[in-house]
């Protein structure tokens, strides 16, 4: 927990810096207080910041970023296209579509990455069913969408990180033989 806080505080104090006009003794010292404050404040909320990835996570993360500044710039050119060289009009359609990611990040991450991507828009998501209602500027952007490469990479990202949680959470847990919690795979043949 401590940790988590000395981390916080250096980013924190990291940041003023980087934001203030000036480096002088005055800047760091308000600095430096504004940080303690909000560490010490945020203290009983430890446990609600976000994990630290693994190096795995974060190689992960890295490969879903770099994914998706590609298909940025894929879906910038396919919108000027559209825009500027179709005969046709553009015909913007709604996509109702159901990626299978549980968590709450996976969701927000993956809405991130369509209202990014030029031509589709997040609109709303539903938190009970994990329900995506995008706008599409394109039949074709509309089509492609439920297919997405990137819900796969987020699918994965999300199992790597649920893995390391439960596996976290099964190494800390302590059974009390006398309790009916234990699991009976907790007791070994020869121990009674």
């Amino acid at each position: 927990m401590r940790k988590r806080s000395m981390i916080l505080f250096v980013f924190l104090i990291v940041f003023w810096i980087v934001i203030s006009t000036e480096v002088d003794l005055q800047h760091i010292l308000v600095g430096i207080f504004l940080a303690l404050i909000t560490v010490w404040f945020w203290q009983d909320l430890g446990l609600r910041l976000p994990i630290i990835l693994s190096t795995k996570e974060l190689l992960l993360t890295g490969r879903c970023i770099v994914l998706l500044v590609g298909y940025i710039i894929e879906a910038n050119i396919a919108v000027a296209k559209a825009l500027l060289f179709s005969k046709h009009p553009t015909s913007p359609v709604i996509v109702i579509m159901h990626p299978d990611i549980k968590s709450n990040w996976g969701r927000v991450f993956l809405a991130t990455c369509i209202t990014i991507t030029p031509g589709t828009v997040t609109i709303d998501i539903n938190p009970d069913t994990g329900q995506f209602m995008v706008h599409a500027l394109t039949k074709e952007a509309a089509l492609g969408l439920p297919y997405w490469r990137m819900i796969n990479e987020i699918k994965h990202l999300e199992k790597q990180i649920k893995g390391r949680e439960d596996h976290v959470m099964d190494v800390s847990r302590t059974h009390d033989p006398d309790t009916t919690n234990t699991l009976a795979g907790d007791y070994r043949a020869d121990s009674h």
